[in-house]
């Protein structure tokens, strides 16, 4: 190739970007000009009050594909409904699944932030830890925190932010990238997750309705997972080094003048943190040793969702951060009582303020939602037009990927969702000889991928708050068209590597 060419290639290949930015700008413009966050979650609940009450009126309703049960859109302007609803307020806002949990890691993130130990941390690894890895490096920790639990949406955000920093790199960026990881851990992983589990329990007995000595591991799609995991690794990485990063610059006032020289105490608190940390994770694992050991459940199952040890993986987690923050705090004396922790655990909540107004506002949209039956009757009548396609083969498997992509915009839990479409698809497919794992893993790639655009998404007011901490006018707008080209490259990826497994007739997994 001579240089002309080169040249023109590389002319190409900015006009592309630039037509691209120009979208993205604006999906941007459009979605910030939008009221703020908390605004809109208020509007949409007075939508949801009109709606459900116009399609009660014309009666729409669906057949639940289990119970055979006509469900009803309920008229939620009804004078007992209304009662209801004002009645719950409270008892919504203090039930949302994700809000406790963010609390509670904050707690021990915020002694671990506050304290310096994580400051320091970081100082260590960015001088021992190429760059270039650090984008692949948040990503693997991401397929690795959604692999065992919900921690990659609270946990990674705020700690990417922090290493971005370090690198003199807009913490945006980190926030981002780590938000892309954790989504797609749900159809992707290195090792049998929870949602592996989960999943799992929902797929056989939707099989047994065709064949009662059906049976399968968790592991059913281990193969596909991890194959998926190494591609989206090296997919989400390109797409923020080649589009994201470059629409956010580093802006040189978030950095600090202090010196990156590590003193001595603080060299010593890191080292004592350290020990700290390896026998407190000693204590955890002596807590697992056995059949009949504490973090256990009565089965002997250790990562089942009923086992002490998932169940309380968010306070193991919390404490984690906590106790090597305390011992790196009294050991560099910036904690000299009980009452300098108490200080930074509140210094670290009051960051939290925001968030916690647009999760009350939200909890409440998505009660509404929930009440209504509009989402469960949205899945069934979506799965009964995609059954009635002349479609076959691999289309149909695409069409069905792109259908739940399309509901999980509405229906944020996967469980919910899987446990009204399993019924419908799996002997649906079943009947077209296709195994059911793999219809789980198409219904998987469809859920993680639009999980980031999503607005219902839980998760999604937790990495508004994050990223106001380093921009206070990045608004939900700019929060969505950034992660559209992640939510695109994800499904197509994954879809293609679907398609390999087909043709090729690769096993999905055990």
């Amino acid at each position: 190739m001579n240089k002309v060419e080169s040249e023109a290639l590389v002319l190409d290949d900015n006009k592309k970007s630039s037509l691209i930015n120009k979208i993205l700008d604006l999906f941007e413009k459009v979605g910030n000009k939008l009221p703020d966050s908390v605004t809109i979650f208020v509007i949409l609940c007075f939508l949801i009050l009109l709606i459900a009450y116009f399609c009660n009126k014309f009666a729409i309703t669906a057949i639940h594909p289990i119970t055979k049960e006509s469900i009803i859109v309920n008229n939620l302007l009804s004078k007992e409904n209304l009662k209801q609803i004002l009645m719950e307020m409270i008892t919504v806002f203090q039930t949302y699944p994700p809000l406790g949990v963010v609390l509670v890691a904050m707690i021990g993130i915020g002694v671990a932030d506050k304290s310096g130990l994580l400051e320091n941390l970081l100082n260590i690894i960015m001088v021992k830890v190429p760059k270039g890895t650090i984008y692949y490096a948040v990503v693997v920790m991401g397929l690795i925190f959604t692999g065992i639990g919900d921690a990659g949406f609270v946990v990674l955000p705020p700690l990417a932010a922090l290493i971005f920093l370090k690198l003199n790199k807009n913490p945006i960026v980190g926030i981002l990238l780590a938000y892309a990881g954790a989504a797609i851990g749900f159809c992707s992983g290195l090792f049998v997750s929870l949602n592996d589990i989960l999943i799992t329990s929902f797929t056989i007995p939707a099989a047994q309705v065709l064949d009662a000595t059906f049976t399968r591991s968790p592991a059913m799609t281990i193969f596909f997972n991890m194959s998926n995991a190494c591609l989206q690794i090296f997919l989400i990485t390109f797409i923020t080094k080649k589009f994201i990063e470059p629409r956010f610059p580093f802006d040189k006032t978030l950095s600090k003048d202090e010196s990156e020289e590590i003193g001595y105490l603080e060299k010593k608190g890191l080292k004592y943190a350290g020990y700290s940390l390896l026998i407190y994770f000693l204590f955890i694992f002596s807590l697992t040793i056995g059949k009949t050991s504490f973090l256990r459940d009565s089965t002997g199952s250790l990562v089942s969702v009923k086992s002490p040890f998932m169940g309380g993986l968010i306070i193991i987690m919390t404490l984690a951060f906590m106790i090597p923050g305390i011992v790196f705090g009294k050991t560099t004396k910036k904690i000299k009582n009980d009452k300098d922790i108490v200080k930074m655990v509140g210094q670290s909540l009051g960051e939290m303020g925001g968030y916690i107004f647009i999760v009350f506002v939200a909890a409440q949209f998505l009660n509404l939602f929930a009440k209504s039956n509009l989402g469960i009757v949205l899945a069934i009548k979506g799965a009964e037009k995609l059954s009635q396609t002349s479609l076959s083969g691999i289309p149909l498997i695409v069409m069905f990927v792109f259908l739940v992509g399309f509901i999980n915009l509405f229906i944020g839990s996967a469980s919910a969702k899987w446990a009204i479409l399993s019924p419908i698809f799996i002997p649906m497919f079943m009947l077209l000889d296709y195994d059911p794992s793999l219809t789980q893993i198409a219904y998987r790639i469809g859920d993680s991928s639009t999980n980031m655009i999503s607005p219902l998404f839980p998760y999604l007011p937790l990495i508004l708050a994050v990223c106001k901490k380093y921009d206070k006018n990045f608004g939900i707008g700019t929060l969505v068209a950034n992660m559209i080209p992640y939510a695109i490259s994800t499904i197509l990826g994954s879809i293609s590597l679907l398609i390999i497994f087909i043709i090729f007739g690769f096993s999905l997994g055990i």
